[in-house]
């Protein structure tokens, strides 16, 4: 049962990407120029597919560069013996130029734009070049290249794969099939083939998994450090806003309430707006009719796991807070008659000490839990005087009590 790496792992679901890619190539054996862009979200496949082009453009004839291009090429097998070139050395047959990690060169394009002559070719114009666009990263090649009219361009944006898929992935990475536990964690990643192999991967490095029966069963409900760890190094590549965003959404739920969002962050929609994008473009967050969720489960669970325990509390307290306030001002109560005096809610100076001390307690944002280990009483008896409270005042909240107690 050994665990494959990425890159041996068999390339599944992905027929229609691979027929464009050869349909490009062909394109290109015929004397044009090409560049197509292979997007989506990070650890999507995006490196797997274009090491799958790098092979099937030397079965086609290729000719693997003479010279290191030296710009955003990465060393990956088989891809590296066609990643990368010096622009305009002799070459007697078609040629592919990969880039796979523009990031490798911040802001020097992999290609100046002279490269390119006045019918759109590089060279002897047979140049196709297969470029991994990440969200939120600028084009890796100039805008003269992509706007001449004489180089085709094309988009393959990589979605998630079938549920068949995923599980031909998994067992191709257990060297067996999951058992019935195992396969429900595996749905829960959503199709995403980097957290499918890093979860099953790290699970058979921490003794997570065995293999009994013929199939492999789950021992933990604890996620690996491997993809906690790679879901972090992720969310370090967005911008802070972006990352405050998803963090408090991952905590908050599956799905992403954006006024919810607005609440906690103190703003209103229509200024999250540029960030929304952000989030959207990471492919993170997807639509589902007229809602927006993650796009997967184990992901949301990720992220959030990725925000500190007492800080992840502290946020679902303060979206409680706040959730029902926001609602009592988007739509307050009728006005109603004053009651009867014996009726009336109590004054400040008819509450006993003690309850005096539990609005405040309650004031500092304190559970009953925390105010029963501060006043060595059981939560039990905590709730009963809330609840005597709440009569007292006449409300049914802990944000209505301390309204009403600060008027008072």
């Amino acid at each position: 049962m050994n665990t494959l790496l990425a890159h041996e792992v068999p390339l599944y679901g992905r027929e229609r990407e691979l027929a464009l890619i050869r349909e490009v190539l062909e394109h290109g054996r015929g004397g044009g120029a090409v560049v197509l862009s292979v997007e989506g979200m990070p650890g999507i496949g995006k490196t797997r597919l274009l090491t799958e082009a790098a092979d099937l453009a030397r079965r086609l004839g290729y000719v693997p560069p003479r010279g290191p291009h030296g710009h955003g090429a990465r060393t990956h097998r088989p891809a590296a013996a066609l990643t990368g070139r010096r622009v305009g050395s002799p070459s007697p047959g078609p040629r592919l130029v990969i880039v796979d990690d523009p990031r490798a060169a911040p802001g020097r394009p992999p290609v100046p734009a002279r490269a390119v002559g006045p019918r759109g070719r590089s060279g002897t114009g047979r140049d196709v070049w297969l470029i991994a666009h990440r969200p939120g990263e600028a084009p890796p090649l100039p805008a003269a290249l992509l706007a001449h009219p004489a180089v085709r361009t094309e988009r393959l944006s990589l979605g998630p794969l079938a549920r068949a898929d995923t599980h031909r992935l998994a067992h191709d990475v257990l060297g067996a099939p999951p058992a019935r536990s195992l396969s429900s964690l595996v749905d829960r990643a959503g199709g995403h083939p980097r957290l499918v192999i890093d979860l099953l991967t790290g699970l058979r490095e921490e003794n997570g998994v065995r293999l009994s029966g013929g199939e492999v069963e789950l021992l933990t409900e604890r996620l690996p450090a491997r993809l906690s760890s790679r879901v972090r190094e992720t969310l370090e590549r967005y911008s802070p806003v972006c990352r405050q965003l998803l963090c408090v959404a991952a905590v908050l739920g599956d799905e992403v309430v954006y006024g919810d969002l607005a609440l906690m962050t103190r703003t209103s929609v229509s200024a999250l707006l540029p960030t929304l994008e952000e989030v959207y473009a990471t492919g993170a967050v997807r639509n589902v009719g007229t809602r927006a969720v993650f796009q997967s489960p184990l992901l949301r669970r990720l992220i959030a796991e990725s925000v500190p325990a007492s800080v992840r509390l502290a946020l679902e307290q303060e979206a409680a807070a706040l959730r029902p306030v926001h609602r009592a001002q988007q739509h307050p109560a009728p006005a109603r008659p004053a009651p009867p005096a014996a009726d009336r809610p109590a004054r400040r100076g008819e509450l006993s000490e003690r309850q005096r001390g539990l609005v405040a307690l309650v004031a500092e944002g304190l559970t009953s839990q925390q105010i029963a280990s501060r006043l060595a009483l059981s939560p039990h008896t905590v709730n009963y005087h809330l609840r005597k409270l709440f009569k007292l005042y006449g409300v049914s909240s802990r944000i209505e009590l301390l309204r009403a107690a600060r008027s008072n």
